[in-house]
């Protein structure tokens, strides 16, 4: 395998990656909780209702298994993956899709398959980006050695990293970016407008079993995690962004770890741009490979990062519908010439300083709030809830252009309808199950536990 010794490499890795418009994809990443039916416990690795348990039942459906030190810690199959984020957290990793009607379908089976699992084995799910009851002191941590590096090098950047790693839940999408200069709109974008979705579909208002007082307790969490690599990345907003000056930016990010002889060495605060030099005291000598460079990028953790597709992490995990109705949200905005351009028009003016800001604050808003959230600075609306209703009205003209039909002749507009209705009804999904927990669920989280976790 090539040795990495210039940063020109890296560039042309990142070019290499540019797709023609007709061969863009939409992939999808979705995390689930698990839990316990019995006692609505998080899950230990081992055990006949486990972690390795469910990914064992899984190989039923003809997934394969991945192995690190012989731990089961994932599953293959074709184009897809499922994986275990740090406490045991199942994230499928999709394949990417030419539309939305392939993502829907991927979803749907995987939702299938995961409560013939979970019923099996007695087992819940909840789709939530935060924990709602269990505890940092609860959470069993998966065996795989890059998880045991984070957990040592977390609390030196940041207070909440393994609040972060054990008790937070994602859906992430996965877009393709036709040249530089696409990659830096699509970028901009991208940033500049993941507030607008964060509110809409906030959906983590709990921790320990109390009402947090913020509509999305996980970005609250992912703010105070490690600011090197979480958040707001300013040069997402700069005409200076380019791959060059990515990859500039993410040499000088502190590494993890580097993967060898199926463990990882433990490299955490050291610069990837020393180890290109050879000058590691870890590995004496020894310069990266393409997918040590890879596996770096994936430790690049802000609201949107890019790889070798641009990758969209800014929302808690949801339910079926409303991860459909965000994919949908970013198809229509990114992937139709004219709305992206439309989306460039509304977002002209954002201000760096003002929209991290208003990041910093978002953990507490919601849709009720959408006329008091301040804009000046930030989007070509007077008000916050304007700006996403201008935004939503781009993506559906964008799926309407796309006019990609599925099997009873219906396009995608159809799939954003649910963000659609929680707007016109100006409550997120926190904040209707903080409006049953302060009502009818008199302060009590068991209802929670049995509503459809995907």
């Amino acid at each position: 395998m090539a040795e990495i010794t210039e940063a020109r490499q890296l560039v042309d890795d990142l070019a290499a990656n540019c797709t023609a418009m007709d061969r863009c994809r939409i992939g999808v990443e979705h995390e689930t909780f698990l839990f316990t039916r019995e006692d609505r416990r998080s899950l230990p690795y081992e055990g006949s209702a486990g972690i390795r348990a469910v990914l064992e039942a899984f190989q039923a459906f003809g997934w394969r298994p991945t192995l690190e030190g012989g731990q089961l810690i994932g599953l293959t199959r074709g184009g897809a993956g499922i994986t275990l984020e740090p406490a045991g957290q199942l994230e499928l990793s999709g394949t990417p899709w030419e539309d939305l009607h392939g993502v829907h379908a991927e979803l749907a089976t995987h939702r299938r398959e995961l409560s013939e699992v979970a019923r099996a084995l007695g087992l819940g799910t909840l789709a939530l980006g935060f924990a709602p009851e269990w505890t940092r002191r609860e959470m069993d941590w998966v065996p795989k050695s890059r998880y045991r590096i984070m957990r040592g090098y977390m609390p030196r950047v940041g207070v909440h990293g393994k609040d972060m790693m054990t008790r937070t839940c994602a859906f992430q999408l996965n877009l393709d970016f036709c040249s530089e200069a696409d990659m830096r709109a699509k970028f901009r974008v991208a940033m500049a407008l993941q507030p607008l979705v964060m509110v809409a579909l906030a959906n983590s208002p709990f921790v320990e079993g109390r009402d947090s007082g913020l509509t999305s307790y996980r970005n609250y969490v992912w703010l105070h995690t490690d600011s090197a690599r979480c958040g707001l990345l300013p040069l997402a907003l700069s005409p200076d962004l380019a791959f060059a000056s990515y990859v500039e930016r993410a040499l000088d990010v502190p590494m993890y770890s580097v993967a060898r002889h199926g463990a990882h060495v433990d490299l955490a605060g050291r610069r990837f741009r020393d180890l290109m030099r050879g000058a590691l005291p870890e590995l004496p000598g020894e310069r990266p490979s393409l997918e040590d460079w890879k596996a770096h990028l994936n430790t690049l953790m802000h609201d949107v990062r890019l790889k070798d597709h641009l990758e969209l992490r800014g929302n808690d995990a949801l339910g079926l519908e409303h991860s459909l109705a965000l994919a949908a949200f970013w198809t229509g905005l990114l992937y139709d010439r004219q709305a992206l351009e439309g989306a460039l028009s509304l977002v002209a003016d954002c201000d760096v300083a003002r929209l991290n800001q208003l990041r910093h604050e978002l953990p507490r808003y919601g849709l009720a709030d959408g006329e008091h959230i301040p804009v000046a600075g930030l989007y070509a609306a007077d008000s916050f809830r304007e700006a996403l209703e201008r935004a939503l009205a781009l993506a559906e003209a964008g799926l309407r252009r796309r006019h990609r039909l599925d099997a009873q002749g219906r396009d995608e507009r159809h799939y954003l309808r649910p963000l659609q209705a929680l707007v016109e009804l100006g409550r997120s999904p926190a904040e209707h199950w903080r409006a049953r927990f302060r009502g009818r669920w008199r302060s009590d989280l068991r209802p929670l536990y049995e509503a459809d976790g995907l």
